[in-house]
């Protein structure tokens, strides 16, 4: 299996984040190896959270010990979510850089989670930096329908301009979420000039986390199967997760 180097957010409480995606990542077998840019105590959306993030400096000092103990040796994928400032966005990036020089065919999976409902709800400067920075290293993004409109300039309002963005957008492989599609809301992937869709109904509430679940299961699958299956095995199992979920505030990601 694939060794992952997965950095995003991570919550006591409530899987969102690196505590969404890892779980999903090591269920199909790979070895993940999680560094957290913040740990939260819950995700702002049950209130306001105890926690702290990880300064840059500390990041890169972090990833300098991984690399001369010898854990990144043979990494294969990473996996990148939730920024608390600018400066740990460029580390990341010259870390991925310099992983990428030891292994051309290291996968890359940014999930630029930058904004939703039409707004930012990061700083400008972090926006920027995930664009200008991690979008280009990219092999798969996950924006949802609001990010990649955010990312490339063009509107995303249905299924023809998520697809028509996300050439812009220029990666091999991406995934858009939360595209309208009449009364329901689509999942594109977007892979090898080819598109798939998924509908589902638009539940009135569902819980934080899915995202990131979502970028994580695709990544597990993908890094075992072509995109169409992975896409395939990871809408599955996201619905799975949201049907469990039903009636509850956090997401249940294992049944």
């Amino acid at each position: 299996m694939a060794k992952v180097l997965a950095i995003s957010s991570q919550t006591v409480f409530g899987p969102v984040g690196n505590s969404a995606a890892v779980p999903a990542l090591q269920a199909e077998g790979h070895e993940v190896l999680a560094l957290p840019t913040i740990l939260l105590s819950f995700h702002p959306g049950h209130g306001a959270p105890s926690g702290q993030r990880t300064p840059a400096p500390l990041m890169q000092e972090m990833i300098e010990k991984l690399e001369k103990l010898g854990a990144l040796k043979n990494c294969n994928a990473v996996m990148t979510g939730y920024f608390a400032d600018a400066g740990q966005v460029k580390v990341v990036a010259q870390a991925i850089a310099h992983i990428k020089k030891q292994n051309s065919n290291c996968v890359v999976l940014v999930d630029p989670v930058i904004g939703d409902d039409g707004a930012l709800y990061v700083s400008q400067t972090v926006a920027e930096a995930i664009r200008h920075h991690l979008v280009p290293l990219a092999t798969i993004a996950t924006p949802n329908a609001f990010e990649l409109s955010w990312l490339t300039g063009k509107d995303v309002s249905d299924e023809k301009s998520a697809t028509e963005a996300a050439s812009h957008l220029g990666l091999a492989e991406t995934l858009i979420t939360s595209v309208l599609s009449g009364d329901e809301l689509a999942t594109l992937l977007v892979a090898e000039g080819h598109k798939q869709l998924y509908k589902a109904k638009r539940l009135a509430q569902v819980p934080h986390g899915t995202g990131d679940f979502l970028s994580g299961l695709y990544l597990a699958h993908r890094l075992k199967h072509l995109p169409a299956e992975a896409f395939h095995r990871a809408m599955a199992q996201l619905e799975a997760a949201i049907a469990r979920s039903s009636g509850s505030s956090v997401l249940h990601i294992t049944g």
